[in-house]
Parts: structure tokens; C-alpha cells; sequence
């Protein structure tokens, strides 16, 4: 690596640090009035308790921000170094355009990947524990229940037919679920479903491969109910199909997304809110580098041709355009209008590509 390269690797760095500490703080202070709205209407909360709060959901909401932090900052330290010459002058040492964006865009490439590798499982944790916290202070238990008043709903294929599973509610945390009718179909020739069985449960566990139901009574249409008492049945749900069904996508970790998913389709559930997020946090690194991208293309006009900070601003304009059609592909496919690689990949191939495209026009014409 050269020292040019060095040299603009900590340029840069610096104004992403300066941006990251700036949008913090912003992010802090907001979701701090938040949480004291919030939590303190219905329960008593100290000023203390709100800030710990607000800081365990920090790193969520600062990982969603990347690109913008990674935008600005690099914005800013590109604008210093053209307010003071100093691409003039590298420009007239001969370095093109492309040697003075790629230190910048590789570093913008390992944000992203450290934000959707390290940071993502981290804002994962943290929130998790935030919703433990909240729960605790807003129920005044000692600690959280996970047991969810919803309903389940759960299917389950097998190589002669289907399991239907009913409970009315879960405990994710405990892979448990309560009052659950199992429904067991098989199918004929014809490829009708058949009812076979029908068991009943005060509530049903998931231990190693099976379902282990209490108190399981079976109700057949031409015999009297069939107390049962404690009875496994096999499954290949996993607890992650449970888990799932209790938290956002976007409170779970990369690194789990692949078993929810995997666990989701076992059971019958829709996987497309998981697939689209595991993608989008597949191409995070694409669009931090995409918005860096956009923001050297913005300063790279000298001062002293006239019309850099409009340039400037355009770039942070674009930007927040970034953002918006990234968010439009997403509900789209959230929609199920477009697939979830598309959704996710569009947008910042797309910057990425006008971006390049814009340096191209001004370094060759």
C-alpha cells in the first residue's frame, strides 16, 4: 500500500469516526426521549435505567445507519482535502480519479462487512436484552416471560402426508408451546388429505427431535377420547421455528438467520421477511460502498472551478435517494412484487454503477 493510499485510508476514516460520533449522538439523545416516553407513562423509570436502555439499542440502530455515517463522513473528509488543495495536487502528480477512490471505497467495503458480520449479531444481542429489560420494568416481574399470548400455527411435512399444529400460545425461550392440537393427515392415492389422528395436550415441548406432549388425550370420530398421558412424537421443527415467531427480523443475528430460515420452512412458516433480511445484510457492504462512492464523485470538482459545495450537497442528496429506492425495493419484496435478491441487490448496484459512471465522465469525458 502507498503512502498516497494511507494517507486517504485515514483521511477518511477520521471523517467517517467524526460522522459516526455526530450520528450517535443524534441517535442516542432521540431514542432517549423515546424510551423515557415510552416506559415511563406506564411505569416508574429513572433517568439512569432510560439511558441504559437507550444504549442497549444503540447498536441496532447505529448498524441501520451505516451507510449514511459512511456517506457524510466520507463527504466531509473529501471536502477538506479538495478545500485544501490537495487533490489539485495529487491529480497533478498524475493519480487519477480511481486511485484516489479506491482506498477510500475498500475501506467503505470492510465497514460493511465488519457491520454486517460483527455489528449485526452485537445490535441483535443488545436488543434482545432491551426487550428482556422493558418487559421486566413494564410487568414488574423479576424476569422476562417469553411465553406470547398469539396464537401458533405451525406445518409439518412428512414423507406420507402433513402435521397441522395448533397452540394457543408459545415460550420461545423454552421451545414449549400450550393447549396444542396435533393434527395428523395422510394422503390418499388420489392425493386428498386424510385425517388420521388427533391428539390434545395440556402443552408440548420440543426435545431433541420430538415433540413431548403432557397430559396428551387423542380423539378419533368413532371411539371414546383416549388419555394418553406424556407421549413423543417426532418432528423436525426446531426451536428456531418458535424463535422466529418471537422476535423481528431485525432483531435477529446474521449469523442465525440461515437456521431460522432453514427452521421456518420446515414448519410450514413464510421465510420471505428472513430471506429478505439475511440479503440485505448480504449486500450491506455493497451499499456503504456504493454511498462512499457517491460521495467522492460529489467532491471531486476543485474548489476552484466553482460550485463544490453544491456538488457536495448534491451527493448527500443522493444519498438519501440511495436510501428511499432501497426502501421501496424492500417493501416490494416484502410484497412479494419482486424476489428478495433483487430487492436487496438493486439499489446499491445500481448507485454503484452510476457513480462510476459519473467518474468516468469527468476523469475521461
Amino acid at each position: 500500500m502507498s503512502r498516497l493510499a494511507r494517507y486517504l485510508i485515514l483521511q477518511t476514516l477520521l471523517g467517517i469516526l467524526a460522522s459516526a460520533g455526530v450520528i450517535s449522538a443524534v441517535i442516542i439523545l432521540v431514542d432517549f426521549v423515546e424510551t423515557s416516553r415510552d416506559i415511563s407513562t406506564r411505569a416508574d423509570l429513572t433517568a439512569l435505567q432510560a439511558l441504559g436502555l437507550t444504549l442497549l439499542k444503540s447498536p441496532l440502530l447505529i448498524q441501520e445507519t451505516l451507510p449514511f455515517i459512511v456517506l457524510f463522513g466520507t463527504l466531509w473528509a473529501f471536502f477538506r482535502l479538495n478545500r485544501r488543495s490537495e487533490l489539485i495536487v495529487m491529480r497533478a502528480a498524475g493519480y487519477s480519479a480511481w486511485r484516489i477512490l479506491l482506498p477510500a471505497a475498500s475501506l467503505a467495503f470492510v465497514i460493511g462487512v465488519a457491520g454486517t458480520a460483527v455489528l449485526s449479531p452485537l445490535g441483535a444481542m443488545s436488543n434482545a436484552r432491551f426487550e428482556t429489560i422493558r418487559e421486566t420494568i413494564l410487568d414488574g416481574q423479576t424476569g422476562m416471560t417469553s411465553v406470547s399470548a398469539g396464537p401458533v400455527w405451525l406445518r409439518e411435512t412428512s414423507p406420507d402426508g402433513f402435521n397441522i399444529i395448533t397452540a394457543s400460545r408459545f415460550d420461545a425461550e423454552e421451545g414449549q408451546i400450550f393447549t396444542p392440537v396435533f393434527r395428523i393427515y395422510l394422503r390418499s392415492e388420489a392425493g386428498a388429505p386424510i385425517l388420521v389422528r388427533r391428539i390434545e395436550a395440556e402443552s408440548a415441548r420440543l426435545s431433541s427431535g420430538f415433540w413431548v406432549l403432557d397430559e396428551a388425550v387423542e380423539l378419533t370420530a368413532d371411539a371414546p377420547r383416549e388419555r394418553l398421558g406424556e407421549i413423543s412424537l417426532q418432528t423436525s421443527i426446531g426451536r428456531q421455528a418458535l424463535f422466529e415467531r418471537a422476535r423481528s427480523p431485525g432483531g435477529i443475528s446474521f449469523w442465525d438467520l440461515p437456521g431460522v430460515i432453514a427452521s421456518a420452512r420446515a414448519a410450514g412458516l413464510s421465510t420471505r421477511p428472513y430471506e429478505l433480511r439475511f440479503q440485505s445484510l448480504l449486500a450491506q457492504p455493497l451499499t456503504i460502498v456504493a454511498a462512499a462512492l457517491l460521495a467522492i464523485a460529489a467532491t471531486l470538482r476543485l474548489v476552484r472551478l466553482g460550485g463544490a459545495a453544491g456538488f457536495a450537497f448534491a451527493g448527500g442528496a443522493a444519498g438519501f435517494l440511495l436510501y428511499f429506492l432501497q426502501e421501496l425495493m424492500l417493501s416490494l419484496g416484502r410484497s412479494g412484487t419482486i424476489d428478495t435478491i433483487s430487492a436487496a441487490w438493486s439499489a446499491p448496484a445500481l448507485f454503484i454503477l452510476a457513480a462510476m459512471f459519473y467518474v468516468a465522465y469527468t476523469e475521461d469525458g
